[in-house]
């Protein structure tokens, strides 16, 4: 039997981009750590069940999302085409305890980098928006 998706009322993310100026200061290395990082947490948080033993392709591929939507180059596209991000989580069960865990892990890696303060705004606010689109179960 096929579960029913939920839809967010709140609907896909609006507004703008994030500032081109967060990827200039943060660099692609910097990303690719901060999604290290996350998944360091993940790995020992209660969303771990929803994710594959090796977490190095994983985070290979948020990171390649990250630089891509802080206006680095398109890796995401290149190599996985069009984002699609809610399709692709749609064989995962993700309710708002998993998003709130999920958002969690990533203010913590957040933490721990060095990033100016508007910037690490603007990402926290893209994080929570973004996240909330990928709720697909009450």
């Amino acid at each position: 039997m096929e579960r029913e998706i939920y839809i967010p009322e709140s609907g896909p993310p609006q507004g703008p981009p994030l500032s081109k100026e967060i990827f200039l200061e943060m660099g692609e290395e910097k990303i690719r750590l901060i999604c290290d990082k996350f998944y360091e947490n993940v790995k020992v948080s209660e969303i771990i069940s929803m994710y594959p033993e090796d977490l190095n392709f994983s985070a290979e591929k948020l990171a390649d999302f990250l630089i891509q939507v802080m206006g680095g180059p398109s890796y995401f596209i290149k190599k996985h085409g069009p984002p699609r991000m809610r399709a692709r989580h749609f064989p995962f069960i993700i309710d708002e305890k998993a998003r709130r865990v999920w958002l969690s892990c990533f203010k913590k890696a957040l933490s721990e980098f060095e990033i100016k303060e508007n910037h690490k705004s603007e990402i926290w606010n893209f994080l929570e928006t973004f996240s909330a689109w990928m709720v697909n179960s009450k």
